[in-house]
């Protein structure tokens, strides 16, 4: 009799470990495919070498040019890269903005650039207030004509030259708001 049942409780106790590996073997394998998952590389639906992308308005006017060394999308994303994007974003009855920078993405069909590395946006030769910014990253919002960044910019209008921990510009009216740390010289008439 006792022997019958120390049988049953080795059975009973190699069912129940053999259990618990087959769980931890089966939790493992989630864990990889997870694991593998957040790892994946995406790959671009296409790409583009030294292209050029125009953007109208609902009126049927030019918005926007926007030209680089290479355009990659990848669609998981809803984003494309530029590689060296130089751009130019018009505006009715005022002078166009010009810029550059290393590195660009374009988020969410045009609603918002977001430019890395040497960044140079100017609206020169306007007429009236010339302004031109240089910093390391700056954000686009196209439709709301608004320029906006944290990182150190360097700003020169006319003779006035001026550094900013930050800005947002409103390229309509030319609105400029510096975030913080400002420094530098402002010429009267600029």
């Amino acid at each position: 009799m006792l022997a019958k049942f120390n049988i049953k409780w080795i059975l009973i106790n190699l069912l129940a470990v053999l259990l618990l590996l087959s769980g931890l073997w089966l939790w493992q394998q989630q864990v990889e495919n997870l694991s593998s998952q957040v790892t994946q590389e995406y790959s671009p639906d296409y790409f583009l070498a030294q292209a050029t992308s125009l953007q109208y308005d609902e009126t049927g006017q030019l918005s926007s040019k926007i030209s680089g060394q290479r355009f990659t999308h990848i669609m998981e994303f809803a984003t494309t890269d530029i590689a060296e994007p130089s751009f130019q974003l018009f505006q009715t009855n005022r002078a166009a903005w010009f810029g550059r920078a290393d590195n660009g993405v374009v988020i969410d069909s045009g609603g918002q650039i977001d430019l890395d590395g040497g960044v140079f946006i100017t609206n020169g030769p306007a007429q009236e207030n010339p302004l031109s910014l240089t910093t390391e990253s700056l954000k686009i919002l196209p439709q709301q004509n608004l320029l906006m960044g944290n990182q150190q910019t360097n700003i020169q209008g006319g003779q006035s030259q001026l550094q900013s921990q930050g800005l947002k510009l409103d390229m309509d009216t030319q609105k400029l708001n510096l975030l913080s740390q400002v420094k530098g010289q402002l010429q009267p008439g600029n």
